[in-house]
């Protein structure tokens, strides 16, 4: 989707926001039964969605609520969502905890998170730094600075603050749970898997075992996470294995070709998978999925004014390309030789379709990959064991392809 430029707008923003109008559109697709409904190719496309998802490991789910949060720790605010089933449990849940990308609040990751929700786990997502959550709105990204922006807040230094932040606030939400306020007394902290998305992502994987430069790993005191979730890992260099041969519990990762950096720090797209074949047999996973793009990985929903701005474009450009009559589209001559060309309003461009269902595909694979992975590795499911094994690859065939799961 083509985006219109602005000068106070920076152009990562610009092309992040391009690739999150994906978003806009699968979900204008979805909205588009009032007002005439989509064309019949799309609604054949929604139809194949919903066959391909039945067919996979969690086709439902359980309802889910999803709570905001808030406290007052150490003087600062504290942001924070919990995604639950909500069907009451007669034990407290497994827990899967999800840190945002960068630019992202703890509203972020929204399809994620309920997916996880519905197979009935606790979902908590939080942003441990405030400027981590503004860094699109900072002085680096308003100076379009953006490959030094990414610099900042990858660098090692960053990381281990949001670490230290992380690690207070785990230690708030036990303290609460332990006194037995709700909902945190609800929560079994002994079974959590950290997920995160490209810069959450790093600090999972960090939390997984893998070695820093200085050769020394990291970890929480108040929490031992027993699976890893890394979505659109950022890795910026050609990976050492020898950094990922300590990882010492099962890491799934979810990236793909089309899974392209808007900072562009990674240069190549095969430095994210790299990782995951290095690790000690059992614990990589790697999910590719393919046509998925980098801000679709986020798992995003676009605001419902958005969708309906959208859904108006692009009825406005499939009418306007219907009425320019067949071989005079974007301009032609008039009449006979000799007379003046007419110039004809230009035609706005239409969403890439097949794209974007595929794209869609590509998500329902991810999602319910993760989903089996959480069964098999917080509830040792043998269901998710055995279809991770075998007939989740028949399942995807085009779609994605998973290595490692045996």
């Amino acid at each position: 989707m083509p985006a219109v430029a602005s000068p106070s707008l920076p152009r990562a923003a610009l092309r992040s926001w391009s690739l999150a109008g994906a978003a806009v559109l699968g979900a204008s697709l979805l909205l588009a039964g009032c007002g005439g409904g989509p064309p019949k190719a799309r609604v054949e496309e929604q139809q194949q969605q919903h066959a391909f998802e039945s067919r996979g490991y969690a086709p439902s789910g359980e309802a889910v609520t999803v709570q905001a949060l808030s406290w007052r720790l150490r003087g600062e605010d504290v942001r924070l969502s919990l995604a639950t089933p909500t069907s009451a449990a007669a034990a407290p849940r497994p827990v899967v905890l999800y840190l945002p990308g960068l630019g992202e609040s703890e509203t972020a990751g929204i399809r994620w998170r309920r997916a996880w929700a519905a197979a009935g786990y606790a979902v908590l997502s939080l942003q441990p730094l405030d400027d981590d959550a503004t860094a699109w709105s900072s002085e680096l990204a308003r100076s379009a600075e953006f490959t030094e922006l990414g610099r900042r807040h990858y660098a090692e230094a960053q990381m281990r603050r949001r670490l230290a932040r992380l690690d207070e606030l785990l230690a708030e939400a036990q303290r609460l749970g332990r006194q037995g306020e709700m909902p945190w007394r609800s929560l079994d902290w002994s079974r959590t898997v950290v997920a995160g998305y490209e810069l959450g992502a790093q600090l999972a994987l960090a939390l997984a075992g893998e070695r820093q430069p200085d050769g020394t790993t990291l970890a929480l005191p108040t929490l031992r996470p027993v699976a890893a979730i890394v979505i659109s890992p950022q890795v910026f260099a050609t990976p050492d294995p020898a950094r990922y041969r300590d990882i010492a519990i099962p890491v799934l990762g979810l990236t793909g070709p089309d899974d392209g950096d808007v900072l562009g720090l990674v240069r190549e797209l095969r430095w994210r998978e790299a990782p995951f074949a290095a690790m000690p047999a059992g614990r990589g996973w790697l999910l590719s999925a393919a046509e998925v793009r980098h801000a679709a990985f986020g798992g995003n929903e676009p605001r419902p004014e958005d969708v309906e701005r959208e859904l108006k474009r692009v009825r406005a450009a499939e009418d306007q390309a219907q009425s320019q009559p067949q071989g005079r589209r974007g301009g032609g001559m008039r009449g006979g030789r000799g007379e003046m060309p007419t110039r004809m309003a230009p035609v706005p461009a239409l969403p890439d379709y097949r794209q974007l269902h595929e794209q869609q595909l590509g998500l329902i694979a991810a999602q319910q990959v993760s989903v089996a992975f959480l069964d098999r590795q917080l509830k040792q499911a043998e269901p998710a064991r055995a279809w991770l094994a075998g007939p989740a690859r028949d399942w995807l065939g085009r779609v994605a392809t998973l290595t490692g799961a045996r």
